[in-house]
């Protein structure tokens, strides 16, 4: 398959922001073995797979530093403008197709300068960054929130009048689809699960035979569910149960002060891949007590988890319950304080922690990489209308 592919999105190829960037920075390689020319545009500097000069950054500076760039990313998104930067991006990469991601600091002002340069796109979404500036919809103390018809919904209809541009959508949930089909009325909309067959040459040692840990593998943000899961802890000292906490975000600092004070709590800070695998390891099993919709089903989050053949309690919200379907070592878990502590003391009985543990196995309708890969081209080969 060869074609010159421009892939579009805030953070790049930048793994250590999240699983947005790992999924790109997939992609990146992947197709540049299957004979693509593979160009990155980003709006933030940071590490990237790809040489420098297959590389194009937007902004000088990150919005996680800079109050100013945070601002004028709400302010952009606002006016969302195929901008003459836009345009240069891609005179410069001359792709075939442009693959977009998530946009702060970018804009689907892309959409509209690829359609004037007679560039097909194709979209993933990942959160819910079109339809709220908080990306959750969640208000400000992390409650479910209905958008406001006039601010949220003005802003909405501003970043999504260039959605025609879009030839086809890509979500990792229906539920995220199902939400954002609007925008895209011209669009064919493809459900695109992570895959969910383990790349482990080695499977992990079991965990233990009674639940002793606990983790949690992830941002440390509100709409995680991270503050719930600090007032669980004391409660579940009393069940003899630790807490290992791995991940960065804007909860770290209360993280790092309830570990100091919390003796049954542990926070490792950010773990990369290398590290990842021990931390999974010292856990018996993983929980993910998000309050908003997640919108993976499943996320990477719960795909190492079962990967690492561990029990993992998820909130049924968003993506999530449609994965609670397919995995059978995952247990919903009400993402509160009281929901969490019941939960885990129910795993604390042999018998339900043993079935729980066997209950870990293939999951329903299972794919691997190669053919995750191969569904990802046969929609690039539909929006750059070829055949395979």
């Amino acid at each position: 398959m060869a074609f010159r592919l421009l892939l579009v999105s805030s953070h790049g190829t930048d793994e250590a922001v999240g699983g947005t960037e790992g999924y790109v920075a997939k992609l990146a390689e992947e197709f540049a073995s299957r004979r693509a020319e593979v160009r990155l545009l980003r709006a933030f500097p940071g590490p990237s797979t790809l040489p420098p000069d297959h590389t194009r950054t937007l902004h000088s500076t990150d919005w996680r530093t800079s109050q100013v760039r945070r601002v004028r990313n709400h302010l952009d998104d606002l006016v969302s403008t195929p901008t003459r930067a836009l345009a240069e991006a891609i005179e410069w990469a001359e792709p075939d197709l442009i693959h977009t991601h998530n946009l702060p600091g970018i804009t689907t002002g892309i959409w509209e300068a690829a359609r004037r340069a007679g560039v097909p796109v194709v979209h993933t979404l990942h959160d819910y960054h079109l339809l709220c500036p908080r990306v959750t919809l969640l208000d400000a103390n992390g409650n479910p929130c209905s958008p406001h018809p006039l601010l949220c919904g003005l802003r909405t209809r501003s970043v999504g009048r260039w959605g025609t541009a879009v030839s086809h959508v890509l979500g990792v949930s229906q539920y995220l689809l199902d939400r954002h089909a609007r925008l895209f009325p011209h669009a064919r909309l493809h459900v695109l699960r992570h895959p969910t067959k383990s790349p482990r040459t080695e499977p992990l040692p079991p965990p233990r035979t009674k639940l002793e840990t606990v983790g949690y593998i992830g941002a440390l943000a509100t709409s995680k569910g991270i503050d719930k899961l600090l007032t669980a802890v004391p409660a579940l000292s009393e069940l003899g149960i630790s807490v290992r906490i791995a991940g960065e975000g804007r909860l770290q600092a209360e993280v790092e002060a309830a570990a100091h004070s919390l003796p049954n709590l542990q926070y490792d800070g950010y773990v990369d891949a290398g590290v990842k695998e021990s931390f999974l390891r010292d856990c018996d099993a993983g929980i993910i007590p998000s309050v908003w919709p997640e919108p993976g089903g499943p996320p990477w989050a719960m795909l190492d988890w079962h990967w690492g053949g561990r029990p993992v309690l998820v909130s049924p919200r968003g993506g999530l319950a449609e994965a609670l379907v397919d995995f059978p070592g995952a247990l919903p878990v009400e993402p509160t304080p009281e929901g969490i502590v019941a939960a885990l003391a129910r795993l604390r009985d042999p018998d339900v922690w043993r079935g729980a543990v066997e209950a870990v196995g293939p999951v329903r309708n299972a794919t691997d990489f190669a053919h995750w890969f191969d569904e990802q081209e046969q929609v690039y080969l539909e929006a750059l209308g070829r055949e395979r």
